[in-house]
């Protein structure tokens, strides 16, 4: 999910950049030198622009040479006063297959212009380098003027909700390590390195805030996570990190689309994936230690490589099961309750979650198996599981077919297994009472699309080209959108500030906000209470996007692929009825799973 974060960043920089200048309090004096100076164990750093913004604070030491693939370590010493200059950017690559024309693409003029713009070349963030562990600090006047302590964000890879706060809040952001750099997993990884480096980046990152932030006016007790994407499916991880033992150093999240391919098949692909980089990049077969003496600029091309080979739509890389920090995949983990008490959540999903990521030259059933064998082990077509998933997701067959094109079939498979079930399983996990859900069906609905209502800026600066197209093409809606965004803002700010999305939300608006309830979840089909962000309302309504048989369905598949070839903690691996891994020659397939569970959706259709 990480080239449509991009994509978004490059419009969020050019939306946002009006609106920490309009919602922050000016300080007395706007020149350099008297701007305040935070003053850490490690170094200082001088804060610019009219409010307080603490920019390119490194949390901890560069993961160069022989700190590539190890746990982050603390920050070096820096000597003089820092000027604030925004720091480079991790490594990053560009996912394969993207889809930019949504469920257009399955028409041959979508996929004519898909290719078209695909082809073209991808713009690359300049500043690139492995020496990226920085964040940035935004904070109000009234932290430094008034002396007050205000809760803090702490948002993956962006910026903004400023605008609505009033001023009431503290923003942090963070780079963390992306790609083969902080997602490479496998056997030999968990040998001679560190799976998973990318979370334990970000842990390193809220250690930071619970050390540092009252130095600038927040307040410790009040960290509320917030992230998409990828960023969601990393606060879903760190939730479970060590089985749910292990603080996350945050009170409250706001997850929104938590995406990732499960990955678990420790000595199969994970470590095929490792083994492709290690080529790549010139050290076939000498492990880490010539990895780590290699040049950044040979590793990441090796990066990049790596990621835009890999099959359309799918993922070479993300968080994995590595039998110790994330002991087995998230879902099982939150089945079980395996998951670290924070007081409450906001979960939220968008209405088409799944069509981005399917290449509209998905036509055939022999494509959609070919996708199956990019993400399965082999040994999951041997035992019939990845039969019994493709009858589940029944081929298209006619007009009676459960879904009309091949493609729609591959959507609802992503979306089920990738992305909204993980709602399910959060609530589940985390209780919901302590929950609040969320469905933005705003068009187009697409994953990400939920963005630009939480961070637009109806007094937009029009300073640049893209501000202007942001303004009069991406909004058509104008004042309604304008309306939906405000409703939207004013719920995660109430919340991030009071705990409650409720208590501070705007009463008058168009359209109106209601009353945002606990989803009702345990037993039911479809989620209840959960507040849906509409094209012209917000309303409450059941959500059938993450069905509890498609979410349960997809936990026995995760439970039988790990009792196969994964990982699943000591006496905790999870009954899963769907195929038989025992060897004992008299199992059967159990009522309620399999090709049972397939006759099932044939009737209830997506």
């Amino acid at each position: 999910m990480r080239f449509f974060d991009a994509v978004f960043s490059l419009v969020l920089i050019s939306l946002l950049s009006p609106i920490c200048s309009a919602a922050a309090v000016p300080l007395r004096s706007t020149r350099k030198a008297d701007m305040p100076v935070l003053a850490l164990p490690y170094g200082s750093f001088r804060a610019v622009y009219n409010a307080r913004t603490d920019i390119n604070i490194p949390y901890a030491a560069p993961p160069v040479g022989d700190l590539r693939w190890r746990k982050p370590q603390p920050p070096l010493t820096q000597s003089g006063i820092q000027d604030g200059r925004f720091g480079p950017r991790c490594p990053q690559g560009i996912m394969s297959g993207f889809n930019i024309m949504g469920p257009g693409n399955q028409y041959p003029v979508g996929r004519a212009i898909n290719q078209m713009f695909a082809g073209l070349p991808v713009p690359e963030f300049r500043n690139i380098s492995e020496d990226c562990l920085y964040m940035d600090i935004y904070v109000p006047g009234k932290a430094i003027i008034d002396g007050e302590t205000l809760p803090v964000v702490v948002w993956y890879d962006g910026s903004g909700m400023i605008n609505q706060s009033k001023n009431n809040i503290i923003f942090v952001s963070f780079n963390y390590r992306l790609g083969s750099f902080g997602w490479m997993a496998g056997t030999t990884m968990e040998k001679d390195g560190l799976p998973n480096a990318g979370l334990w980046d970000q842990r390193a990152a809220f250690q930071w805030v619970q050390d540092y932030i009252h130095l600038v006016g927040g307040d410790p007790d009040q960290v509320t996570a917030m992230g998409e994407s990828a960023g969601g499916s990393s606060l879903e991880h760190l939730l479970v990190a060590k089985g749910g033992t292990l603080d996350p150093l945050f009170r409250r999240a706001i997850i929104m689309s938590p995406a990732f391919q499960p990955m678990w098949d420790r000595d199969g692909s994970l470590e095929d994936i490792y083994n492709k980089f290690e080529r790549f990049s010139g050290c076939e077969g000498q492990g880490l230690h010539c990895l780590r003496k290699q040049s950044s600029e040979k590793l990441i091309a090796a990066n990049t490589k790596l990621l835009s080979t890999h099959h359309p739509g799918s993922f070479a890389l993300g968080p994995s099961a590595d039998g110790d920090f994330i002991r087995q995949l998230a879902p099982l983990e939150l089945s079980q309750g395996h998951v670290w008490p924070i007081e409450s959540m906001i979960v939220s999903h968008t209405s088409d979650e799944g069509v981005m990521f399917v290449s509209g030259d998905v036509i055939t059933n022999d494509q959609f198996m070919d996708f199956m064998h990019t993400i399965f082990p082999q040994y999951t077509f041997d035992t019939g599981l990845v039969d019994l998933i493709a009858e589940y997701y029944p081929p298209v067959s006619g007009k009676h077919s459960v879904y009309p094109s091949q493609a729609k079939r591959l959507g609802a498979l992503i979306r089920d297994a990738c992305i909204t079930c993980n709602n399910r399983y959060l609530n589940k996990g985390i209780g919901d009472r302590k929950s609040y859900d969320l469905q933005y069906s705003a068009l187009p609905g697409w994953h990400g699309a939920d963005l630009f209502a939480v961070f637009f800026n109806p007094k937009l600066a029009a300073n640049s080209w893209l501000q202007l197209l942001a303004a009069f093409v991406l909004f058509p809606a104008g004042l309604v959108f304008s309306g939906l965004s405000r409703a939207l803002q004013s719920y995660y700010t109430s919340y991030v500030i009071t705990g409650d999305p409720n208590t501070r939300r705007v009463r008058w608006n168009l359209p109106p906000t209601v009353e945002w309830h606990h989803p009702r979840s345990i037993g039911r089909e479809n989620v209840a209470n959960v507040v849906n962000v509409g094209n012209l309302h917000v309303s409450t309504v059941s959500d059938d996007k993450m069905p509890l048989d498609k979410c349960d369905f997809w936990l026995d598949v995760f439970a039988a692929a790990t009792a196969i070839g994964g990982y699943a903690p000591e006496d905790e691996v999870i009954f899963q009825t769907l195929v038989n891994v025992s060897g004992n020659a008299s199992w059967r397939c159990k009522p309620g799973s399999g090709t049972r569970a397939a006759e099932r959706s044939e009737t209830k259709g997506v």
